[in-house]
């Protein structure tokens, strides 16, 4: 898996938003919103 260089500020901000879940269950769950919201017909 490639690896991701964010800053602290947005990554305690990830931390955040995860509400205490795995931090990558987290990411995947905004990848998957966010395809949903930008594929047209869907």
């Amino acid at each position: 898996m490639p690896e991701i260089t964010v800053s602290d500020s947005l990554y305690r901000q990830l931390v955040d938003a995860s509400g205490g879940d795995e931090l990558d269950e987290t990411m995947w769950r905004m990848v998957h919103k966010y395809q949903r919201g930008n594929s047209p017909g869907e």
